[in-house]
């Protein structure tokens, strides 16, 4: 049996789920009136990678993938422990000692072991979605 993966030099890492059931929708437009609610800050442990994608061909619904500044790692037992579904438009706020105000792009479930199940990991690339507006760092 293989034994469960571990991260590289784990920091912490926050973020800020959107409250999708507490956001006041426009019926008409189907997108929030005003700020998305958020629920509280959670803070888990993940593996940083800053950078691009090197994935450039990729493509979802949204098209290409071009603009991610980076992703975390993070463990799915982890996640599931603390009762944490990521999805895009998730804030992270913060990396190790580091303020952020970047936003989950992209899942990418990975590390996949029949005895485990599925996978075992969970990448979640993030980016700038208004680099102009970033307070410098």
């Amino acid at each position: 049996m293989s034994r469960y993966p571990k991260l590289l030099h784990p920091v912490p890492v926050q973020i800020e789920q959107a409250d999708r059931g507490s956001t006041i929708y426009d019926d008409d437009a189907r997108e929030p009136i005003g700020q998305v609610a958020v629920s509280a800050v959670v803070t888990i442990s993940g593996q940083v990678k800053y950078g691009s994608s090197k994935q450039l061909g990729y493509q979802s619904g949204a098209g290409v993938q071009e603009n991610e500044k980076g992703y975390v790692l993070f463990r799915q037992r982890d996640l599931d422990a603390a009762s944490i579904a990521l999805e895009p438009s998730d804030r992270i706020t913060k990396i190790g000692t580091v303020d952020h105000d970047v936003y989950i792009s992209r899942i990418m479930p990975t590390g996949h072991y029949a005895e485990f199940g599925g996978n075992t990991l969970v990448k979640a690339f993030f980016e700038d979605r208004q680099p102009s507006k970033q307070r410098s760092r």
